[in-house]
């Protein structure tokens, strides 16, 4: 498995390098995903902070600390892309999506989703094979 990926926004004034390999990969269901990035689940690596490091473009990166929720979006403020958000446990979540978009619009393998986490939580069924975890 590769130890780094690269990653970036839209517009290309951003590029982060995540490196290692990630705490988490897998479908969150969880209600704070939900409100924070208005989305019925969202496909998640979640790293360790050190993990990730900014190589471009750090003067284009804001961030937006949710008023009632422990968690952040941290996005380019040229064109709005999320870079990746932060959770209750600091750590840093990169979609995968953007993981993707970013490789030739293909997820890597050793990246992809292992597992539905939150799941009791869930807002819409998904019929696949994986584990449905509370």
């Amino acid at each position: 498995m590769p130890s780094k990926y690269s990653i970036g926004c839209d517009c290309g004034k951003t590029q982060l390098t995540l490196s290692g390999e990630p705490r988490v990969r897998g479908h969150c269901h969880c209600n704070a995903c939900r409100i924070l990035l208005n989305t019925p689940y969202h496909s998640v690596t979640a790293w360790n902070p050190e993990q990730i490091s900014v190589d471009k473009g750090e003067d284009s990166i804001s961030e937006f600390q949710h008023p009632t929720l422990s968690m952040k979006k941290i996005f380019c403020r040229d064109c709005g892309e999320v870079l990746y958000n932060t959770n209750g446990l600091g750590w840093k979540v990169v979609s995968q999506h953007l993981i993707a978009k970013r490789n030739g619009g293909v997820l890597p393998e050793e990246l992809s989703s292992i597992s539905h986490f939150h799941y009791a939580n869930r807002v819409v069924d998904v019929d696949d094979e994986l584990p449905k975890r509370e």
